[in-house]
């Protein structure tokens, strides 16, 4: 009868462990690659979409999107990417997340600007590289 031996499995099952305790670091670094290609699109895309009638955009919007931390909860990692700050309108202070919602999604005499949502699937394939790359350099590093 014949005889099976293996050699250099107990490495491979090493190299898997490790691979599932992806370091904080790494994820961190990926989800900022992508937030890194999604920002600019959003802010050209609104810039593009978001022109006020007789084109009274002060580009606000735009420059109101900003990426923030890195925030760890009970399902994950996560990093947004969305409208800070306030501004004035008249006499009353408004969020620039409430402005952009309105834009993005319209209101009664309002039609839908979905900037955001464009911007997002133009650079899907391109942010989901930039994340690859990041993964890629971890696995190199580890000789993987």
């Amino acid at each position: 009868m014949g005889r099976l031996t293996v050699n250099g499995i107990d490495a491979l099952s090493d190299d898997f462990a490790a691979l599932a305790r992806l370091p904080d670091s790494v994820i961190d670094g990926i989800l900022d690659a992508e937030a890194d290609v999604i920002l600019p699109a959003q802010r050209a895309e609104i810039e593009k979409q978001w022109n006020g009638p007789k084109n009274l955009s002060t580009g606000m919007s735009a420059k109101s999107i900003k990426k923030g931390k890195v925030k760890k909860d009970r399902d994950g990692r996560s990093l947004s990417i969305y409208p800070k700050g306030t501004r004035k309108r008249g006499g009353q202070t408004t969020r620039n997340a409430e402005i952009a919602f309105i834009n993005e999604y319209g209101k009664r005499g309002q039609p839908a600007r979905p900037a955001i949502d464009a911007a997002n699937k133009k650079k899907e394939e391109e942010a989901v590289a930039a994340g690859e790359r990041v993964y890629n350099q971890f696995l190199d590093s580890r000789n993987l």
